[in-house]
């Protein structure tokens, strides 16, 4: 009856606004198909996406790809009901296997030695299989059980009663976690979590194009389908790796609403040899030049839809043959159609680069480049490179400036090039960036702070690795940036490595808005993390710094120095065993930071590297901090934040959670808000280089929205896992 209406609706209408009708309906059909299935993620709608249950062995659900890398989650959720001819039977799975239990448990007052392995019969099995990469094969242990039988068991947490549970939030903050899945990619070792509407976001939106209108298709309804697909995306997940002996460098990227693995061509990977951070350009490279120089024309200009979809990579390692590192410039990463790379640097002088951030240091708007740099050499001899038994070891604090345009368009406001063409710094015409030395001494991290809103500087605290310090400098801002005063923080700090602002003080204060009132005298300008806890313009009271030690695990010493309590990890300054973290609080007081000491305390220390063939060149541990909330609308709750370390050759990832029970000794007193004790000790069995943290959901795995996801790199085993904080609680079902 209802396709007789349909017929009869049509017959009254001309046959050319039939066809077009029709045309249009069948558009609109297969546009929601799209729409359903990016919503439902599919498993099957890209190869490389691979689900496998946790604790059985069982076929899965997708096609699979011969591509190394693959995506496979330790989650439930897909039963093995379309791979029939694939795997085991199920009879043969539920003798292999008792359980189908999800891979999670609590945390309490003590700390945990979470151990993740290998299982045996699961890796033996699955190289029956005409694919080798179809199985997951990990197991996750609590304090060496399986967590179905452990004691921060799930189950056992919920035999608790209202008011136990609530004691363990309040003294505790305790958090569920769940290995939810596990990630095969060639040799991961920095984790970086961007938004998706930047980097690789053409190339996102083109694969999915490619499902929804597979014809060609007018350029209006591209963009207006481009744009409605960017609201289904999360952030994106990108991962640089390296290889002592490989000839180019991995850049790749990961949907964490999907689990699609892309990655750049390889004339970008034949660029950089060693990627290290990563991070977006801003689409905003100027300032509106449309109102700064014709304030009647209506129209600011952005650069959004050029460089919006670019990632800035810093490059380099001491390696010899990786030692001539640069910055890079990568248009639209991972589309083959459209990408492009560019170095920013001359490349000449062996310098290698870690990071990078952008920052407006001549006052009118630009952004510019802020960068570290160092180099090491073995020129005996030479004076100028202030050499030390034979190696010399030098780093720089480098300023790359932004170009400026030759004119502004007076009806447009539009920035010009000299020949009247549209200004694009990027051009070749403009490249290398001119590089100017502002300070010697940073080399690897460091973060950007205004100590002081109301002077016209910018503040530096860099962790300096070969002089073994922590510094600050205070760059002017000008047509000519130049640093006017310098001090040291500590320089009895050990191999300084990661250094970040925190705020620790967060306790006192309520709200966003509260917390800037009662420090209004400085502000972060870039935390120094990939993980922005604190974005530009958020107070800070506290910097943190890891120094990376090189002193080794002995022959039957446990893997981390932390005892049953946590209590180990507490020890005087001036007492520390191995690599140790450092909490340096910010003087109070307008210019006292010029002046006064930076109380410094150890948080943790202890941290010992595992000898491994594979690290031996310039061995460490730990490697990057990073400060998170367990629950992002915990951000601004007055909570404070949880501490999480990459172990780099510790072979660990660890959390530790704010303290609330009073510490009487001295040095803890005179900071209580420095007091953490260790949660949670992750470990992997290989590098951990850093760690990822997003908010996003991961693919479909069941998980608690709104709590944080934690990405661990497994460097030799190429793998990174995936685990998802939650409260702990069930999900109430609603029929």
């Amino acid at each position: 009856m209802l396709e007789y209406g349909f017929k009869r609706s049509y017959r009254r209408q001309s046959r050319s606004t039939a066809i077009g009708r029709t045309f249009g309906w069948l558009l609109v059909l297969m546009t929601l198909q799209q729409y359903t299935r990016a919503f439902l993620l599919q498993s099957h709608s890209y190869p490389r996406i691979r689900h496998a249950l946790p604790n059985v062995l069982a076929p899965v659900t997708a096609a699979v790809s011969t591509s190394p890398d693959s995506f496979q989650s330790a989650s439930p959720e897909h039963p093995s009901t379309s791979a029939a001819g694939e795997g085991l039977s199920r009879f043969h799975q539920s003798i292999l296997s008792r359980t189908v239990e999800r891979q999670r448990f609590v945390t309490g007052r003590y700390p945990l030695t979470v151990t993740i392995r290998e299982n045996p019969t699961r890796k033996w099995l699955r190289l029956g299989q005409s694919n080798g990469d179809s199985v997951a094969t990990t197991e996750i242990f609590v304090n060496n059980t399986t967590t179905m039988r452990s004691l921060a068991s799930l189950d056992r947490f919920h035999w608790l009663d209202d008011k136990e549970r609530q004691t363990l939030l309040d003294s505790y903050a305790m958090v569920s976690l769940e290995f939810i899945a596990e990630i095969h990619i060639e040799r991961p070792g920095y984790l970086h979590l961007l938004r998706c509407d930047g980097a690789g976001s053409s190339a996102a939106t083109q694969r999915s194009l490619r499902d929804v209108l597979p014809f060609k298709r007018p350029a209006a309804i591209l963009k207006e389908l481009e744009d409605d697909l960017t609201k289904l995306y999360r952030d994106r997940l990108w991962v640089t790796g390296f290889s002592l002996t490989g000839r180019q460098g991995f850049v790749k990227s990961i949907e964490t609403n999907d689990g699609f693995i892309g990655s750049v061509n390889p004339r970008t990977a034949s660029s950089v040899l060693w990627p290290n951070e990563v991070t977006s350009v801003p689409s905003q490279l100027l300032q509106d030049s449309s109102q700064m120089k014709n304030p009647g024309v209506p129209r600011a200009f952005r650069r959004d839809g050029l460089y919006q979809d670019a990632l800035l990579v810093s490059d380099g390692f001491l390696v010899p043959g990786k030692d001539h590192g640069g910055l890079y410039i990568v248009k639209n990463p991972g589309n083959p159609q459209t990408e492009w790379t560019m170095s920013l640097t001359d490349n000449s002088g062996r310098w290698f680069y870690h990071r990078a951030v952008w920052a407006d240091l001549t006052g009118d708007g630009r952004q510019s480049i802020l960068t570290a740099r160092c180099k090491v050499s073995t020129n005996i001899g030479n004076k100028n490179d202030g050499v030390t038994s034979g190696i010399s070891k030098k780093g720089e604090l480098v300023w790359l400036e932004c170009p400026q345009p030759a004119s502004i368009d007076p009806t447009t406001g539009t920035p010009l090039e000299t020949d009247g063409t549209q200004f694009d710094p990027f051009s070749s015409r403009h490249l290398p960036w001119k590089t100017r030395v502002l300070a010697t001494g940073p080399d690897v991290m460091f973060c950007v702070a205004d100590l002081d809103i109301t002077d016209d500087t910018i503040e530096v605290i860099s962790s300096q690795f070969f002089s073994k310090s922590v510094a600050l400098h205070s760059i002017r801002r000008g047509p000519e940036p130049k640093v006017c005063f310098t001090r040291s923080i500590d320089d009895r700090c050990g191999t300084a490595f990661s250094s970040i602002l925190v705020d620790l003080d967060c306790n006192a204060v309520g709200t966003k808005k509260d917390a800037q009132a009662s420090k209004q005298d400085r502000c972060v300008i870039n935390s120094g993390s990939s993980f922005e806890s604190l974005s530009r313009g958020d107070c800070f009271s506290h910097l943190l710094v890891t120094s990376h030690e090189c002193s080794y695990v002995e022959p039957g010493e446990m893997p981390s120095s932390s005892s049953a309590d946590g209590s180990a990890l507490w020890t005087p300054a001036d007492d520390t065993d191995g690599g140790s973290l450092f909490a340096y609080r910010v003087p109070e007081g307008k210019g006292s930071w010029k002046t006064n000491p930076w109380l410094r305390t150890t948080v943790a220390t202890g941290f010992k590297v595992h000898g491994q063939i594979n690290n031996m060149i310039n061995p460490g541990a730990p490697g990057f901090v990073y400060s998170f909330h367990a629950k992002k609308d915990d951000t601004y709750s007055g909570k404070r934040p949880m501490i999480a370390i990459a172990g780099d050759c510790a072979e660990a990832a660890y959390i530790y959670r704010p303290d609330n029970i009073v510490d009487t000794r001295s040095e803890i007193s005179a900071d209580p808000s420095t007091q953490y004790k260790l949660m949670v000790e992750i470990q992997c069995g290989s590098t951990v280089g850093s760690i990822g943290i997003s908010y996003d959901d991961f693919t479909t795995a069941e998980q608690e929205s709104g709590y944080a996801k934690l990405y661990i790199p497994c460097y030799e085993n190429d793998k990174v896992f995936v685990f998802a904080l939650g409260s702990g609680e069930e999900e109430k079902e609603i029929w």
